[in-house]
């Protein structure tokens, strides 16, 4: 007897019961490509074998492999339409291919046989929020809280379905509701730290993203979200400490290195604003450090800078007025109207500053002036 036939033998003496136990076992251990050949041998002997057929789809849908996860799950609803395991386990595959409206269609005629599983009507408002059928996600989470009004995973999809549609005091009673069971958790701390923020209650904020970084002192979107709360108070200094803990760690974005900018600004720093605002630059164009670097220019009397600056932000821009208007502001703000009409002044001193600026926008600097 080859070695072959001693296996093919060794096999037989196995029963298919066993080897779908031992299968299982893999499974739930995720060892899925043991689970899987387990699978494979036991149907070589019975093709049809439900259990066989439901494991493997399992099996290779978290390996990966979709098209034979597909097979088996078919196979197994032209035998039995109504077979639970293939009916979520292929809504599962078509979610993983993209394929939202095919997976809701499968998970619906799940939730028909089986109509209070949780599980899967958060997937099916999960998939519904990609498609951007927002009322048809927040039923289904609603439905949920309906027999779970605690259920974790409904409750964050929910508050996160009304973020995305700008309702953000209902997001933020939602998000406090999970925090009460989930004191910690560092993503529920930084979004409510983020929410409060946006709808302008500065101080709410600052609590939530201190209690973040009490959690993890080093995550980068807390201390942004701290540093935003010192600049806002105009503690401009407690703001970059705050912000250079990011910087020992990464490179910082572009938006966190404009508002440097703008701290050391405030508090005369003008060299470090300065280099904080081209490191902003680098990363892309950004209208706010070119105004602050104009503003700068201004300052130190480098006209040929400030006018080039001033070209680029005001007369390639979309909305050159738009631009103009927040440049003065800014100049406004610093309380360097006096230097402001002195640098408008010059522009327009340009020989046919109508034809380099434009008439209309030489009009609209004047009424700076």
């Amino acid at each position: 007897m080859n070695a072959g036939e001693m296996q093919e033998k060794q096999e037989m003496e196995v029963s298919v019961i066993d080897l779908s136990k031992q299968a299982r076992q893999k499974l739930r251990a995720r060892r899925y490509r043991e689970a899987s050949d387990l699978f494979l041998q036991g149907l070589k002997r019975e093709p049809e074998n439900p259990y066989l057929l439901s494991g493997l789809g399992d099996a290779s849908r978290e390996m990966g492999n979709f098209d034979l996860a597909e097979n088996c799950y078919q196979k197994l609803l032209q035998h039995d339409e109504k077979n639970l395991f293939a009916l979520r386990g292929l809504g599962d595959v078509y979610k993983k291919l993209g394929r939202h409206s095919d997976a809701i269609s499968m998970w619906e005629r799940y939730l028909q046989l089986r109509q209070r599983d949780k599980h899967v009507m958060s997937r099916i408002a999960d998939s519904a929020k990609v498609l951007l059928q927002f009322e048809r996600a927040e039923e289904m989470y609603l439905n949920i809280l309906e027999f779970a009004p605690d259920d974790r995973f409904a409750l964050s999809g929910l508050a996160d379905l009304r973020h995305r549609l700008g309702k953000d005091h209902d997001a933020i009673r939602i998000y406090e509701q999970i925090l009460k069971d989930d004191g910690n958790s560092l993503h529920i701390l930084t979004i409510l730290g983020k929410l409060c923020w946006r709808i302008s209650d500065f101080d709410r904020a600052e609590i939530y993203f201190r209690r973040a970084l009490d959690v993890d002192p080093h995550n980068p979107y807390a201390l942004y979200g701290l540093g935003n709360c010192h600049r806002w108070n105009r503690r401009y200094q407690q703001a970059i400490d705050v912000w250079q803990v990011i910087l020992e760690d990464s490179e910082g974005t572009q938006a966190l290195h404009t508002r440097m900018g703008d701290a050391y600004y405030h508090i005369g720093r003008k060299q470090e604003a300065a280099e904080s605002y081209r490191r902003s630059i680098s990363f892309g164009r950004d209208p706010f450090s070119m105004a602050g670097l104009l503003c700068l220019s201004v300052e130190t009397e480098d006209l040929e800078t400030a006018i080039d600056i001033f070209f680029d932000l005001v007369v390639n821009d979309v909305d050159p007025f738009f631009q103009l208007e927040m440049l003065s502001k800014r100049f406004e703000r610093a309380r360097q109207k006096e230097i402001m009409r002195a640098f408008y002044q010059q522009l327009l001193q340009l020989e046919r500053p109508d034809r380099q600026i434009g008439a209309e926008l030489a009009t609209a600097i004047r009424n700076y002036c």
